[in-house]
């Protein structure tokens, strides 16, 4: 009997200890590298989202040509699906309607990437001069007006130098703001997960609440002012509200 009771008092003790190193990795090291922030969508209303599992995957998102066409296509990776995009001297963004209240609640879109190679460019990086405003991954979230001059747009970007949190105007309109999210290559080529609360850099970046509801999400790789090559892949891509009282941005490493 002593004997089986000591036992139990060990393996006690012994899932005590577990949990206790498990609790300490999880608040300790987990914030200071971000490991247990929310994977995209987590404890959001999901409204829409994009695995990009197969071919038709993309039937629901139409293109907008700039200049030349992007190579957009679904590519398997073991268990992960999808969608590289491979931009040759080209701008052509893919977009996806959808009517979201963004004046009464707290709209969320959010999205998995990573980028395999950079545009050449020829000047230093920046967000505000068309010369180079060339980018591997852009994320965009449009509010369209009756009036087209009227609307605004939130764009997130994966930069090759510039640093995170950067932000910008537009070269072709003071109503697109932008911000640098990640910045520069992974050498372990991991993907980044990044859930952004749009309501909040909307009033970052223009200095006020939406006046209109988001009506479309996009990404684009593009290259058409460099004339060079960009390589990057997108995944997971979808939109949701979250609570009114929650704030949510920046991103993760995926392991």
């Amino acid at each position: 009997m002593r004997y089986r009771h000591s036992k139990r008092v060990v393996i006690g003790w012994l899932a005590f200890l577990a949990l206790a190193i498990a609790l300490f990795f999880i608040i300790f090291i987990g914030r200071q590298r971000g490991a247990v922030k929310p994977q995209a969508g987590f404890g959001c209303e999901i409204i829409k989202k994009f695995s990009f599992s197969d071919s038709a995957s993309l039937k629901e998102w139409e293109e907008k040509v700039f200049k030349n066409k992007v190579a957009y296509r679904i590519e398997k990776d073991g268990e992960l699906s999808y969608v590289r995009a491979v931009s040759e001297n080209a701008a052509s963004a893919l977009y996806y309607r959808k009517n979201i209240d963004a004046k009464n609640r707290r709209p969320v879109i959010f999205w998995k990437w990573r980028v395999e190679k950079f545009p050449v460019k020829s000047a230093p990086e920046s967000l505000e001069t068309e010369k180079v405003d060339d980018f591997a991954a852009r994320i965009y979230v449009i509010f369209p007006a009756l009036f087209i001059t009227n609307s605004k747009v939130l764009e997130y970007v994966w930069s090759e130098s510039l640093p995170v949190g950067t932000t910008g105007t537009s070269p072709y309109s003071g109503n697109i703001k932008l911000i640098v999210l990640q910045q520069g290559l992974d050498k372990d080529k991991k993907w980044f997960s990044e859930e952004r609360d749009i309501y909040s850099d909307y009033v970052k970046l223009f200095g006020r609440p939406p006046e209109y509801n988001v009506g479309a999400i996009a990404f684009m790789t593009n290259t058409e002012h460099t004339g060079s090559t960009a390589d990057a892949m997108y995944d997971d891509v979808g939109i949701g509200y979250l609570a009114a009282t929650e704030t949510k941005g920046g991103g993760k490493r995926e392991n």
